[in-house]
């Protein structure tokens, strides 16, 4: 049996306000998902992964089974592709984070749907299509312990010389912002690979840098520890994601740098603290802890991208201004400034649908800076006008040229030159619809 397996490209351009759909190269990394998916394929049958950011769907190829992985502004586009092959008689199973969190939607566009994660499911789904049985919806009977799910299939990975390497050594976050869809399937439990495991892992990938994927790296402080002492003998370079948290903890600071850490996207998401946001403990304002987050780790050798989001119901037209000052005395080397976005199936989406706020019910047109809901303080003009006020500020040649120097002088020529060729490419970027927080 040979399977096909699809990661729809994500919507650029003109998508973002109402055009036509785009597809290229993403500015980022292939997604382990899908490749986890091949990894799990039973070996009696072939496996073909199509990342369309980077290669068009074969047009002459027919396969026997296909799995198309589903997020919201990928999934019009995905019910397309399974449109058209089921019109030519090849069946497709739906999965991913949009199907999970809305199975009733996807059910109409396939054959079969997998709910949850595809561990549990996805041999037998593959079973079943060999012996001409699919069951219409395949439920994981609950989150899989991750020392049991395979390595994905890095030979089937298109690398190019800058890609990182990605891996996985821990899933979920304690938090539970309204926004995240992590919350909304049930991540907010964290689960943790053995560190042998994820060392070893490490050890066979053949270049830098590495970036684990991991929603939270520092979720379980002693984890964190005992991962990072074991990556020290590797010396090698990695990237990820933390809270803000981190900076204030300056022994694990420290070792995060000692084993290795080049960089962090840290997730500030808002200086107006509200109910289901991280907030800042102690009373202080989340202006001066944001700065004194940005300057600790920044002063620890490790390069920030520092992340935010607009359109939280506490925030008005004054946010853009203010988060922006923020970043500057911070001294972030890179950002990711967002609308935020309402993924359907998350607590914030149906909140907003009862309040009568949701005025976007295409699923293609949720990515930032589009805006999807009647924000509370400001119209949607204000919010997304500002959002791409705030990304040009930031981006504008002499300040690109100005936080290289500063990169440079901070944390040495190298990432220097690596955060002006990353802010420029995203001054390329930064007016088409991206992702907003929180989409797994």
């Amino acid at each position: 049996m040979d399977v096909m397996l699809i990661d729809p490209a994500p919507v650029r351009g003109e998508a973002a306000t109402g055009g036509r759909r785009r597809r290229g190269r993403r500015l980022g990394y292939p997604g382990l998902g899908i490749y986890t998916v091949a990894a799990l394929t039973p070996p009696e049958a072939t496996v073909i992964v199509v990342d369309e950011s980077t290669q068009p769907i074969p047009n002459a190829s027919h396969p026997d089974l296909v799995g198309i992985s589903v997020q919201a502004p990928t999934a019009p586009h995905a019910y397309e592709l399974a449109a058209r092959m089921r019109s030519s008689g090849i069946p497709v199973v739906l999965g991913g984070i949009h199907v999970t969190l809305n199975p009733e939607e996807a059910a109409e566009h396939a054959d079969a749907i997998v709910v949850g994660e595809a561990e549990a499911t996805w041999p037998q789904v593959v079973r079943d299509a060999m012996n001409g049985g699919l069951e219409p919806r395949y439920d994981a009977p609950g989150p899989v312990a991750l020392d049991s799910s395979p390595p994905p299939r890095r030979d089937l990975m298109p690398h190019g010389r800058h890609t990182p390497w990605a891996i996985q050594a821990t899933k979920g976050c304690p938090f539970d912002c309204e926004f995240c869809s992590l919350a909304a399937v049930g991540h907010r439990r964290l689960r943790r690979r053995s560190v042998e495991r994820v060392v070893e892992e490490i050890r066979t990938l053949p270049g830098d840098p590495i970036l684990f994927v991991d929603d939270n790296l520092y979720a379980d402080r002693a984890y964190s520890r005992q991962l990072f002492e074991a990556l020290i003998p590797l010396r090698r370079s990695w990237v990820g994601e933390a809270t803000w948290h981190l900076a204030f903890d300056e022994e694990l600071l420290q070792l995060t740098r000692a084993s290795g850490c080049a960089g962090l996207f840290v997730g500030f998401d808002s200086i107006n603290q509200q109910h289901r946001i991280r907030k800042v403990p102690g009373g202080a304002s989340p202006e001066s802890t944001y700065v004194e987050a940005m300057r600790r780790i920044a002063g620890a050798g490790i390069g920030l991208v520092a992340a935010f989001v607009f359109g939280l119901d506490a925030d008005d037209s004054s946010v853009f201004e203010r988060s922006l000052e923020v970043i500057r005395e911070g001294g972030a080397h890179m950002i990711n400034l967002s609308v935020l976005v309402p993924y359907p199936g998350t607590p914030i989406f149906e909140r907003f649908a009862r309040e009568g706020r949701i005025t976007e019910w295409d699923w293609g047109r949720y990515v930032s800076p589009h805006v999807c809901f009647e924000p509370k303080r400001m119209t949607a003009q204000e919010l997304g006008e500002g959002t791409l006020w705030a990304q040009k500020e930031f981006f504008a040649l002499p300040r690109i040229l100005r936080t290289a120097a500063r990169t440079t002088h901070e944390l040495g020529w190298g990432r220097g030159l690596l955060a002006l060729q990353l802010n420029l490419a995203q001054r390329r970027n930064w007016p088409h619809g991206t992702f907003g927080a929180g989409q797994a």
